[in-house]
């Protein structure tokens, strides 16, 4: 899959999304530190759409790596 400059289309963030969930490559833990009141709506959101904080935290990731990838 190559990657571009320009945001990614929903179809392409469900796709990488799930290159990551099936890949069985080792994990490792990131911790940032935010307001606890942003902790909260991430929280809340996060619950509201079913899907882990963990699970959001890697397609935003995603998302970010495609959009600002030089290869």
């Amino acid at each position: 899959m190559s990657l571009s400059a320009k945001r990614p289309s929903q179809s392409i963030k469900t796709q990488l999304l799930e290159e990551v969930r099936s890949h069985s490559e080792p994990k490792k833990r990131l911790n940032a530190e935010v307001e606890a009141s942003l902790y909260r709506r991430i929280k809340a959101h996060s619950a509201i759409e079913g899907r882990s904080i963990s699970d959001i935290t890697r397609q935003l990731w995603l998302e970010y790596l495609s959009k600002h990838s030089n290869g």
